[in-house]
């Protein structure tokens, strides 16, 4: 299926207080501006699935994205898979997900999570 992409013009102060919102959220601009458009996107349902697995995980568990939703992985949209490791990782970084935190990327420049302990 094509994408067809909206081009919108914000003034400095319309995109700093969307820059300000996405932050509190811990997601992108546009993932946020979508977000509020759209109220039942496959990205919200999938992003939500991930935060619910990845509260679930044990202290000192490594994973992916792609690992926590292993068996769902091959069904998702490749365009919702990767908007889901940008917003993760925006999510992680924002500090919104307590006890989780970026580690590094592999070889195959994915990038790796760990539950508990300090950044």
């Amino acid at each position: 299926m094509a994408r067809k992409v909206i081009q919108v013009s914000f003034s400095e102060s319309e995109y700093a207080f969307l820059e300000k919102q996405a932050a509190d959220e811990g997601t992108t601009i546009a993932l946020h501006i979508k977000n509020k458009v759209l109220e039942d996107t496959a990205y919200k349902k999938w992003f939500e699935e991930l935060v619910t697995r990845v509260s679930g995980l044990k202290e000192g568990t490594a994973f992916t994205v792609k690992m926590v939703l292993a068996t769902d992985w091959p069904n998702i949209e490749r365009g919702v898979r990767l908007a889901l490791g940008r917003g993760f990782y925006k999510y992680v970084k924002a500090g919104k997900l307590k006890s989780v935190y970026e580690t590094q990327k592999d070889s195959a420049n994915v990038q790796w999570y760990r539950v508990g302990g300090e950044n």
